[in-house]
Formats: C-alpha cells, sequence, structure tokens
C-alpha cells in the first residue's frame, strides 16, 4: 500500500464548520440589517401619520367646530378618526399654544425613543373667526 496514492473523497470536519461559521455570520448580518430597515420604515410611517392623517382631521374639528382644541392626548371620536394609534399603537399627545398645535408621539413611547419628530400645525389660516 502506498499511502500517497490514497485519494481523499469528501471534506473534513473542520472545513463543514467553516463554511458554516461564515454562514451563520452572513445571516446574523442580514437580520441585523432587515431589522434596522423595518424599524426606520416604521418610524417614517409614523411620521407621515401624523403629518397627513392627524393633521387633516384636526384642521378639520377646528374649521367646523370653531374651537380650538385643548391640549392634551388626541381621542378618536373627537376627531371622527377610526384609531389616532400610530403604528406603535400608542396616541399621540398634542400642545396648544395660541392658534399653534403640536402634534407628537406619547412621550417614553416606543415612537418617540425610535425618534419620531413632533409636528407644528398653524391654524391660523383655517380659523375664520
Amino acid at each position: 500500500m502506498n499511502i500517497l496514492n490514497k485519494q481523499n473523497r469528501g471534506f473534513t470536519l473542520i472545513e463543514v464548520l467553516i463554511v458554516l461559521a461564515i454562514l451563520a455570520g452572513i445571516a446574523v448580518t442580514l437580520t441585523r440589517s432587515v431589522g434596522s430597515g423595518r424599524d426606520a420604515a416604521l418610524a417614517q410611517q409614523t411620521r407621515i401619520d401624523m403629518d397627513g392623517r392627524i393633521r387633516t382631521a384636526i384642521v378639520a374639528k377646528v374649521s367646523s367646530s370653531r374651537v380650538i382644541p385643548q391640549s392634551g392626548v388626541i381621542e378618536a371620536t373627537y376627531l371622527n378618526l377610526n384609531t389616532t394609534n400610530d403604528p406603535y399603537r400608542e396616541p399621540y399627545e398634542f400642545t396648544v399654544s395660541g392658534n399653534i398645535v403640536t402634534v407628537s408621539p406619547k412621550s417614553g413611547g416606543k415612537a418617540a425613543t425610535a425618534g419620531v419628530t413632533p409636528i407644528t400645525i398653524d391654524l391660523s389660516p383655517y380659523l375664520p373667526f
């Protein structure tokens, strides 16, 4: 028997483990990037929701009732909306200073932690009274 002529078939255990370690590293990297992308999209959706639907509802309510709401948590029934929850499922808070309404996610909530910034609505053009 000649040891030098021995044919080597298959992979060694070390080679298989190295390939599995590389694949695991790729999977972890992709999972992190997908998760951060999802968080960014959720924060952007919250901002769009605040900027569009809530702004329109507040302006419509003020124009129809001719009353500027007091500061507090926006109620869905007050604004005639199905829900005032953002994608994080938290209510909005709003503060009133003269004709300026500032809508923000609930302080201390996930949306505020994710960096969703408040929007400011100037009600002056919508106040005929």
